[in-house]
């Protein structure tokens, strides 16, 4: 250990007290940001997942045209050769293939405007978690036709239940009036409220007969590893689909789909950062302060070394390595408190009640708080702070080092 750090280690605990107030500072700054940052990460990873596991996927393959006008004009055909590259295309985990269109459902004198989702029993489950989102009865299938699963707010609405009939009418892609009897086969429950007031699943098979569709499909949904690959996945399938598909289509990922759902995580994103900032500032200041201190009461001590022979930019680097020990012992201290707190809580989620379990459903979100430590949190945490300590170091160092024998004189 050189002379200027042993000095510098011996400086920073002159008063243990102040140093032990600034450490401590540092240390809940660290723990704070590394914290919050690793739960933001996790509540934005559940939302996004959340979100397009309920129905959207990370990426959908539409009729051109589809996302804007939403009608059975916009479709693909579902012939073997487009399922089988689309299923090929590396990073794709899940393929669903829907056809979604829009009615009335009436039971008795009851009627409700509904969304109508025709989906594949057998891979739906690949993209979405709808089949396992059943309460009550199952969900559809090929074998029993006309079967029907609706959601529990809508069976609640038309007081429809397990075995009931309800009539179901639209127009078919053909233009004439479609009207057909489902049986309820299920109730499933989904935590966003306004589709669970609208939302009737039917099997894929039933939708295309229903809507006189052919081997049309209105879009495919598409799970990929996760949220970050998505647009990776979409480039490379619009850069397939002239050659793949034989009807006009388009690629859309899910920030695309819900720009509201984008939007809400960057405003989460701001708040957060604000707050940040301001414990950085804290941290700045609080190692500004304990350095400037510690100069000021060494007004006499470094007069005399500067008296004796010892250069300006000597003093610089031991003041300047006392601020740097001050924030690299809180660093250390604050990571090594955040970190296993974070990996706990990732493997311990925090399930909400009450009216934050509520306020979370209104989004379509799981009421579970959930964390996240990725390997850029406690290094950025880490070179943030650092370099705002490393800033706030420099007044006080400089000042040290323009200091005059003189000084030490009227200090008498």
């Amino acid at each position: 250990m050189s002379l200027e750090l042993r000095l510098a280690w011996r400086n920073v605990w002159r008063n243990p007290r102040r140093t032990g107030l600034t450490v401590a500072a540092t240390v809940f700054a660290v723990f704070l940001v590394v914290f919050f940052v690793a739960l933001a990460a996790g509540l934005h990873e559940k939302m996004i997942e959340d979100s397009v596991r309920l129905h959207s996927g990370h990426v959908m393959v539409s009729g051109e045209g589809w996302l804007e006008n939403q009608t059975l004009e916009q479709y693909l055909h579902l012939d073997p050769s487009f399922e089988a590259a689309i299923a090929a295309t590396p990073g794709v985990r899940g393929m669903a293939p829907r056809v979604i269109g829009f009615g009335l459902l009436s039971k008795d004198t009851a009627t409700q405007g509904v969304a109508l989702f025709g989906v594949d029993p057998e891979r739906e489950g690949s993209v979405s978690t709808l089949p396992d989102r059943v309460q009550r009865g199952r969900f559809v299938s090929k074998d029993v036709p006309f079967g029907i699963v609706l959601g529990e707010r809508l069976s609640q609405t038309l007081g429809a239940d397990l075995g009931d009939t309800v009539l179901v009418y639209s127009v078919a892609y053909s233009l004439e009036m479609a009207y057909e009897l489902f049986t309820v086969v299920g109730i499933v429950k989904v935590p966003e409220p306004a589709l669970d007031r609208a939302l009737a699943v039917i099997s894929l098979p039933d939708a295309q007969e229903f809507f006189v569709y052919g081997d049309r499909v209105t879009e495919v949904a598409l799970l990929a590893e996760d949220a970050d690959a998505a647009p990776k996945l979409a480039r490379t399938i619009a850069a397939e689909l002239p050659r793949i598909s034989s009807s006009p289509a388009e690629v859309h990922t899910w920030e695309e789909m819900m720009p509201e759902l984008q939007q809400l995580i960057f405003l989460d994103d701001a708040g957060m950062y604000i707050m940040l900032v301001i414990l950085v500032v804290v941290v700045a200041f609080g190692i500004l302060n304990t350095i400037l201190m510690s100069v000021l009461e060494r007004t006499r001590e470094l007069g005399v070394v500067l008296a004796l022979g010892l250069r300006p930019r000597a003093v610089f680097r031991l003041i300047y390595l006392e601020s740097m020990l001050l924030a690299l012992c809180g660093l250390l201290i604050g990571l090594a408190l955040a970190i296993p707190a974070v990996l706990y809580f990732e493997a311990h989620p925090v399930v909400l009640s009450g009216s934050a379990s509520a306020g979370m459903e209104l989004f379509g979100i799981e009421p579970v708080m959930t964390w996240k430590l990725k390997p850029w949190n406690p290094v950025g945490s880490a070179i943030t702070v650092f370099a705002v300590a490393a800033i706030a170091a420099l007044y006080p160092a400089l000042k040290a080092s323009r200091g005059r024998p003189v000084d030490a004189l009227r200090s008498l």
